[in-house]
């Protein structure tokens, strides 16, 4: 019995399907860095987020602008802000 590749080979153009996992992909990991309760977590989930969401921005770069784009720019300016507090909160956290 043959194995399936775990590894599938990307077409160079995405699948709008493709295409559409990828929105989705970096929403949920926003949502998570967003949400994440652990303090020590949040870095890591910005980290995770933030890569993400720079990947699809770099899928959609030739495409005409759209929500995506509009979402993509807002969520990197409160995972900006996001990441200020969590330094500050971590700075005070090591100074107490």
């Amino acid at each position: 019995m043959a194995q399936a590749n775990p590894f599938p080979s990307r077409s160079p153009s995405p699948s709008r399907t493709d295409s559409a996992a990828s929105g989705a992909q970096w929403e949920r990991l926003y949502e998570s860095a967003l949400l994440e309760l652990n303090p020590q977590r949040v870095p890591a989930a910005i980290t995770v987020a933030r890569r993400a969401m720079l990947d699809r921005a770099e899928e959609i770069m030739t495409k005409p602008a759209s929500r995506e784009h509009a979402a993509l720019n807002s969520a990197l300016r409160i995972l900006r802000t996001l990441e200020e507090l969590a330094g500050k909160e971590a700075a005070g956290y090591h100074a107490a």
